[in-house]
């Protein structure tokens, strides 16, 4: 019977707790970037500038890592 005098107790002092709690309004985001998105739009494409840091052979090939699996 301690444990249910216990629990009773705790239930109590929570009830209390919760009535200092002040009412307000339901806040449902903390922010109002709600559903952003950007325009879907083409943007221009610089092949020379995307090459820029690549590694290139003496011919001009790509030169890229082989996979592992492989």
């Amino acid at each position: 019977m301690e444990i249910k005098e216990d629990a009773e107790k705790i239930v109590e002092e929570f009830s209390e707790k919760l009535a200092d709690i002040p009412d307000l309004e339901e806040t449902w985001y903390i922010t109002d970037n709600l559903n952003l998105t950007r325009k879907d739009e083409a943007h221009e494409k610089n092949p020379e500038k995307i090459l820029r840091n690549a590694r290139i052979d003496k011919d001009g090939n790509l030169i890229v890592k082989k996979a592992d699996w492989i």
